[in-house]
C-alpha cells in the first residue's frame, strides 16, 4: 500500500470520517475517530495506535506530539483524497474492499449460512460475498460497491500512488 516500507495505519477524525471509509474501502487499516472526541485523545490514540492523524484542523499541528504524526487536509471528499494520494503515495485500487467499512475489520468469504441471510436482490446480483467477523455485516458487489469502486478508480487514475498507475493501465476493482 506504501512503497518501501509497512504499510500506513491512518485515523480520521471525524470531518474526514467519509474519507475514512474511502481508505477502508481501497483495504487501507483506517480508524475514524467517534463523534465529539477531543483533539488531545485523538492524537493520544494515533500515537498508542501507531497511526498517521488525519485532521482539516490545523490547530492539531501545534500540540505536543504532533510532528510528524499529524496531516492536515483541504475540506472536501476530493481534494482530501488529492492530498493525501500525493502525500503518502496512496494505492486506491492496493485492496479494495477487504475491509468492513463500518469496524475496519479484515473480512472474510461468508459461509453457506451467511449466504442464505442475504436479501434476495443481493442473491441476484452474484458475485462473492464477504462477512466481517466482528461485526457479522455481510458485504456483495451491489450498486453502492460499484459507486464506491468506480470513485476509487477515477482517484487511482488521477492522483494515486504514481508506481500504481504504472502498473495498472486499466484500474480493475474487483467487488467482494
Amino acid at each position: 500500500m506504501t512503497t518501501n516500507r509497512s504499510p500506513v495505519k491512518l485515523l480520521c477524525d471525524e470531518m474526514l470520517a467519509r474519507l475514512g471509509r474511502y481508505l477502508r474501502a481501497a483495504g487501507y487499516d483506517t480508524a475514524i475517530g467517534a463523534e465529539g472526541e477531543h483533539d488531545r485523545a485523538l492524537l493520544a490514540r494515533a500515537i498508542a495506535e501507531d497511526r498517521m492523524l488525519l485532521t482539516c484542523d490545523r490547530l492539531m499541528l501545534a500540540r505536543r506530539g504532533a510532528a510528524g504524526r499529524v496531516m492536515v487536509l483541504p475540506h472536501g471528499l476530493d481534494a482530501g483524497a488529492r492530498a493525501l494520494g500525493e502525500r503518502l503515495d496512496i494505492d486506491w485500487l492496493a485492496a479494495p474492499f477487504t475491509r468492513c467499512l463500518i469496524d475496519n475489520a479484515l473480512l472474510r468469504r461468508a459461509t453457506r449460512a451467511e449466504h442464505e441471510r442475504l436479501p434476495e436482490r443481493a442473491r441476484a446480483v452474484g458475485g462473492p460475498v464477504r462477512a466481517c467477523p466482528d461485526c457479522g455485516r455481510l458485504f456483495w458487489p451491489g450498486s453502492h460497491v460499484k459507486r464506491m469502486a468506480d470513485r476509487l478508480a477515477r482517484w487511482q487514475a488521477s492522483f494515486g500512488a504514481p508506481s500504481a498507475r504504472r502498473r495498472r493501465r486499466r484500474p480493475k476493482v474487483r467487488p467482494p
